[in-house]
């Protein structure tokens, strides 16, 4: 727990927000409205500098609480931002671009084979149940190494999946992809409660341009590496398989493209180590 300081997932926060303060600037006459993201960003600045990073292990619960895991609701809106500046770089999405790249891999669209492979109710419903998980498996993780005694797995957990979010964020940013969407295929077969949940979801807080890479299938690698280092076996198989399968609802379900969902989860492999790794050597440095 941090003693009344930054810790590394506040300092990741934090230059993560001037990163996007300084692209508003830059780029304002291409952002409407751009003050008022400064304005939020801003906020967030202070929030972390005069509330979360003076809080102590004598603080209250609540508040320790809350400084830990501020990152997990800083989230979705950082998310939904990006869709206000995805077009600073490129004044159309990429999709054109993408669907090619796809189609010269594949030869076909991945996503309507496993439709055509797999049209069955549960199989539709058991991908969008595992879609669904992901909201629930990171908080999750990080609920399970916050309770330990031992908080420096938390603080890697939390720098690591912060830091891993942020570059997803900024991709999004400079390549605008809306991903399988775009090619207009039909709706996803059943209409189970998983799938009616996910429809509303996708309708209502889907942002357009977030594709590629996939942040599903790169913070589901992130878990699982997570898994099998900090959880016992059976646990960390079913996150496994869960994780795995959010990999595979991304394409089936509509919402990416496969080189969306393997690129996605290329880099989530290559960004845990990498911060990790960045982790490890400024705490050693600190201590």
């Amino acid at each position: 727990m941090k003693l009344g300081r930054f810790n590394l997932a506040d300092k990741s926060t934090l230059i993560y927000n001037l990163i996007v303060m300084l692209l508003l600037v830059l780029f304002s006459y291409r952002i409407p409205s751009w003050h008022r993201l400064i304005l939020l960003n801003l906020s967030m600045i202070a929030v972390i500098v005069f509330l979360f990073a003076r809080v102590t292990d004598r603080s209250p619960s609540v508040l320790r609480f809350l400084a830990s895991f501020y990152p997990m609701f800083f989230f979705f809106g950082a998310y939904q931002q990006t869709e206000r500046m995805n077009l600073i770089i490129f004044d159309q999405f990429l999709d054109p671009l993408f669907r090619r790249i796809e189609y010269g891999l594949f030869c076909t669209k991945p996503a309507i084979v496993l439709a055509e492979r797999f049209p069955e109710w549960w199989v539709s419903e058991y991908m969008h149940f595992a879609y669904f998980s992901y909201y629930l498996l990171f908080p999750i993780m990080g609920i399970i190494l916050y309770l330990r005694k031992d908080r420096g797995p938390f603080e890697e957990y939390m720098f690591t999946l912060c830091s891993s979010f942020y570059v997803y964020y900024l991709i999004f940013i400079a390549l605008p992809v809306i991903g399988g969407e775009s090619m207009g295929l039909p709706a996803a077969a059943g209409d189970g409660p998983f799938t009616r949940i996910m429809r509303v979801l996708y309708h209502n807080f889907e942002v357009g341009g977030g594709a590629f890479p996939s942040s599903h299938a790169g913070v589901a690698a992130l878990l699982i590496v997570y898994a099998f280092r900090h959880l016992r076996r059976p646990m960390a198989w079913g996150y496994a398989v869960l994780c795995v399968s959010v990999m595979i609802a991304t394409v089936y379900c509509r919402y990416h493209y496969a080189i969306d969902a393997i690129s996605g989860a290329l880099t989530g492999f290559a960004l845990v180590f990498f911060w990790r790794r960045v982790y490890w050597a400024r705490t050693e440095s600190a201590g």
